[in-house]
């Protein structure tokens, strides 16, 4: 009789195990998420530097339209580097999930990306999945505007003299995807679409900061550049550190952390 009782407890006591599991779980990713969100916030900085003479931008050799764009004196791009050595362009995003976000961040917002001057304004421009681009011509000629999306459905339009396009990429791409124009092929920007606020793009003056971000805990980063890609080593206070598949970590302090100059080889650009 006994052995039948006992029998009859054990789903009872295996469904109140299951319980007591559930609750301290439940338990535990309440108190870890409180703790995250009491946390207070710093700001990530630094600086890009190239590490040898700054390289001369040449000049685009206008082909289209000469009588619009030729008279803009138009450089190239890809790699623009300040006289003291500022690389901008740098875009460093953060790769930590389920981040608390900044309270009052806006959503669902409109990022804009121009025609302007026979090149795109800005070179590079940073979206989350869900927001609004909306991509205008400001100049007196004809564009078009391609986006080699990979996660997303590819954009490929002619944008007339005064014209706007809107597209709204649903998902976030794993690096930033080329924009092109065909009709001006000296054209080129790029584009990052990615689910979180802890983005930067670097200034000409090769310096980033990424405000509001959880200090003393581990965060990871990706860096990249449009013309090296992935940044896997810098020279940081001397000494050389390499970044694995161009990713750091660190710990933002209380009153926020500076990484002071990071040099990058010119070789990483060739």
């Amino acid at each position: 009789m006994l052995g039948c009782e006992t029998m009859q407890m054990q789903p009872l006591l295996k469904l109140q195990f299951v319980v007591w599991v559930v609750i301290a779980l439940l338990f535990g990713m309440g108190s870890s998420a409180t703790l995250f969100a009491e946390e207070s916030r710093g700001t990530l900085r630094g600086r890009f530097v190239y590490d040898g003479e700054p390289p001369e931008r040449k000049k685009v050799l206008v082909t289209k339209d000469k009588e619009v764009c030729g008279a803009l004196g138009l450089q190239a791009e890809q790699l623009v580097v300040s006289e003291d050595g500022g690389i901008a362009d740098v875009i460093l995003w953060a790769r930590t999930k389920n981040l608390p976000e900044p309270e009052g961040l806006a959503k669902g917002v409109t990022v804009e990306l121009d025609n302007k001057g026979c090149r795109f304004e800005p070179h590079v421009t940073t979206m989350r999945p869900g927001d609004t681009l909306k991509v205008k011509n400001s100049d007196p000629t004809a564009h078009n505007t391609q986006i080699s999306f990979t996660a997303n459905s590819p954009f490929n339009e002619g944008i007339a003299v005064g014209g706007v396009k809107e597209l709204k990429p649903r998902k976030a791409e794993r690096y930033p995807v080329d924009v092109s124009c065909s009709i001006h092929p000296w054209m080129k920007s790029y584009l990052l679409v990615q689910d979180t606020p802890y983005v930067a793009v670097t200034d000409s003056d090769g310096n980033f900061e990424i405000k509001d971000l959880p200090t003393g805990v581990e965060l990871e980063f990706q860096v990249y550049h449009p013309k090296s890609k992935q940044i896997k080593a810098v020279t940081r206070e001397g000494k050389k550190v390499k970044w694995k598949r161009g990713r750091f970590k660190t710990e933002v302090g209380e009153g926020g952390s500076d990484m002071g100059e990071l040099r990058v080889s010119p070789e990483v650009f060739d």
